[in-house]
C-alpha cells in the first residue's frame, strides 16, 4: 500500500458547508477534491439526506462529481459485494459489526432498538445477500425517512473500505464537536473539519492570497445568521492538561499561516507547544 494514497468519505454536513464557502465561482469542496493522493467516497444514504436537507447547489455538485467519477457512491449492496469478495460468507458478520459501531455513535441502544431483526436473521443457516439486505431495509424503515442516521452508514462504509483495501480511512465531516469526537474516539476514524481544511491548504503551500477569499466566505457564513458565531474553540496544552479555549474566528487563518496550529484526530485545531 502506498503511503501517499488516502481513502476518505465526505459526509452530508461537510458537503453542504463546503458548497456554501466559495471564492468567485469556485466552492471549497472543489479544492478538497483536488487534495493530492485522496480517493473520495460517499454512501447512498448521504445522497438521500443531502436531497432532504441540503441545498440544490450542493446536490447538483455531488451528482456531478459522482457522474465524473471523482467520488464513488456506494450502496449497501456494493458494500456487501466487496465484503464477500474479501471475507466470503463472513461478510454479514463484518457488516453487522460495523453497523453496531456506527449505531453506538448515536447512542448505546440505537442498534438494539432498530436492528434486532437483523440479529434474528443472522442466526439462520442459509443467509444470502438478498435476504440480508431486505431485512436491513426493513429495519431502517423503522427509523423513518426524515431521521438522520447518515453517520451510521458513513461508519459502515469507512470500516468496510479499511478492511477490504487494508488502508487507513478518513472522514471530512461536520463541525459538530460531538459528532467528530464519536468518529475519532468511538470508531477510531480520523476526522477533517472545515477549519482543518484550511490547515491542509497551508500545508499544501497554497498562498494565503488564494485561500483568504474562501476564509472570508467562511467567516461571513458564521456571522451572517440569526445566532452569529464569532469564536471557535481550539485546544491549548497548559499547566499539564489540554483544554479548549475560545479564539476569534477572524484570527485563525493568519495563525494557521504563522504555523501556530496542528490538526487533532477529531478535526479540531491544536496550538503547537513551544
Amino acid at each position: 500500500m502506498s503511503e501517499s494514497v488516502k481513502y476518505a468519505i465526505l459526509d452530508t454536513d461537510f458537503v453542504s458547508k463546503a458548497n456554501i464557502i466559495k471564492s468567485n465561482n469556485r466552492v471549497l469542496a472543489d479544492e478538497v477534491l483536488e487534495f493530492p493522493g485522496y480517493h473520495f467516497y460517499c454512501h447512498q444514504k448521504m445522497k438521500t439526506e443531502l436531497g432532504d436537507h441540503g441545498t440544490r447547489s450542493a446536490q447538483a455538485w455531488l451528482d456531478q462529481k459522482i457522474a465524473l467519477g471523482d467520488i464513488r457512491c456506494y450502496d449497501d449492496e456494493q458494500i456487501i459485494k466487496e465484503l464477500r469478495e474479501a471475507a466470503g460468507n463472513h461478510c454479514y458478520a463484518y457488516y453487522q459489526s460495523y453497523l453496531m459501531e456506527g449505531c453506538n455513535m448515536i447512542r448505546s441502544d440505537f442498534y438494539e432498538e432498530y436492528f434486532a431483526k437483523l440479529d434474528e436473521y443472522l442466526v439462520r443457516e442459509n443467509c444470502d445477500d438478498a435476504g440480508f439486505l431486505d431485512v436491513l431495509r426493513n429495519c431502517e424503515s423503522l427509523i423513518g425517512h426524515q431521521k438522520s442516521y447518515g453517520e451510521v452508514k458513513a461508519c459502515v462504509l469507512l470500516k468496510a473500505i479499511s478492511f477490504v483495501y487494508s488502508v487507513e480511512t478518513f472522514i471530512f465531516c461536520s463541525d459538530d464537536f460531538d459528532a467528530r469526537r464519536s468518529y475519532a474516539n468511538s470508531a477510531a476514524i480520523p476526522c477533517i473539519s472545515i477549519l482543518s481544511v484550511f490547515l491542509k491548504l497551508w500545508l499544501l503551500k497554497r498562498p494565503i492570497e488564494e485561500v483568504q477569499p474562501y476564509y472570508q466566505s467562511f467567516i461571513d457564513w458564521c456571522t451572517d445568521r440569526e445566532n452569529p458565531q464569532v469564536n471557535v474553540r481550539v485546544w491549548r496544552f497548559s499547566k499539564g492538561s489540554n483544554k479548549r479555549e475560545k479564539v476569534p474566528i477572524k484570527n485563525i487563518l493568519m495563525d494557521i499561516y504563522a504555523g501556530k496550529y496542528e490538526a487533532r484526530k477529531d478535526g479540531d485545531l491544536q496550538l503547537k507547544t513551544e
